[in-house]
């Protein structure tokens, strides 16, 4: 569970980050899109399923980097 706590939350290890939140649902879609087009018998086409996890890796990854100067900071609150 703190895997996981650790993912959504901010430097802080509190505070929720709608960025992560926003990751992780993105991945979770495209995953549970791909599943079902699988399951039903669709062929997938794994270049642009790879171009895809890149794509939303890169989009949050940048966005998370771009704000990192105004999460809050550590358990006693200071922010570095």
């Amino acid at each position: 569970m703190n895997f996981i706590r650790d993912i959504l939350t901010g430097k802080d290890g509190i505070t929720h980050d709608i960025g992560r939140w926003s990751w992780v649902g993105s991945l979770a879609a495209l995953f549970a899109i791909t599943i079902h087009e699988a399951w039903t018998g669709k062929t997938i086409d794994l270049q642009a399923f790879g171009v895809a996890v890149a794509a939303i890796v890169t989009a949050h990854g940048t966005a998370i980097w771009a704000k990192k100067d105004t999460e809050p900071g550590a358990a006693n609150g200071t922010t570095s």
